[in-house]
C-alpha cells in the first residue's frame, strides 16, 4: 500500500519536471529594439522603430506601456527585423515602448524599453553634451555605421571591377 503512493508522488513529481523542462525549452530570446533616427524626434517628423530577433518571427508587436500600437507579421522565412513606421510624431506619441514577438507557439519575452520625446526645438542642438542620449550621439553612430557600409561597397565595386577585367582579356 505504501508503495502506490510513493509510485504515485514520483509519476507526479515526473509529470512536473517535464512540464517545467518543455517550458524552459519552449521559452525565446527576448528581442532588441531600436528607434531610428533617435529617441528625440522634433514634432511633425518621423520615427522607426526597429524590433529584431535573430531566429525570425512569425508576429512582431510594438507596444506603447503595455498596449498594442501594431504588429507585423513576417512575409519570409529569413527575415528577423520588423520595422514600425510612426508619424508625424506629436506629444501623444511620445511615451515608452518595447517589442515582443510570437514564434509559433509561443510569445517572446518583452524586450528592453525606449522612452520616446517629442519636441518642438531642433533636435541637432545637444542639450547636455556627451551624453549617450543625445541626438549628436546617435547621428555620430549613423555616421561610422554610413563609412562601413559605404568602404564594404567598394571593395564589392573593386571586386567586382577586377572579375569583368579578367573576363574582358581572356576574350
Amino acid at each position: 500500500m505504501w508503495w502506490n503512493v510513493f509510485l504515485t508522488e514520483i509519476s507526479l513529481s515526473v509529470l512536473c519536471l517535464g512540464q517545467i523542462i518543455k517550458t524552459q525549452e519552449g521559452s525565446l530570446p527576448r528581442p532588441s529594439i531600436l528607434a531610428e533616427p533617435g529617441l528625440v524626434i522634433r514634432q511633425g517628423h518621423f520615427v522607426a522603430f526597429v524590433c529584431s530577433n535573430p531566429s525570425g518571427y512569425d508576429i512582431f508587436r510594438l507596444e506603447k506601456k503595455g498596449h498594442k500600437v501594431m504588429d507585423k507579421e513576417n512575409i519570409g522565412p529569413s527575415i528577423t527585423e520588423a520595422r514600425f513606421h510612426l508619424g508625424p510624431v506629436n506629444e501623444s506619441t511620445a511615451g515608452i515602448y518595447c517589442c515582443i514577438y510570437k514564434k509559433e507557439p509561443n510569445w517572446s519575452l518583452h524586450s528592453e524599453t525606449l522612452e520616446l520625446k517629442v519636441t518642438s526645438e531642433d533636435v541637432t542642438k545637444s542639450p547636455n553634451p556627451g551624453s549617450a542620449e543625445t541626438p549628436v550621439f546617435t547621428l555620430q553612430i549613423y555616421t561610422v555605421w554610413n563609412g562601413t557600409r559605404m568602404a564594404l561597397a567598394g571593395v564589392i565595386l573593386f571586386v567586382l571591377g577586377i572579375i569583368i577585367g579578367e573576363y574582358w582579356h581572356k576574350e
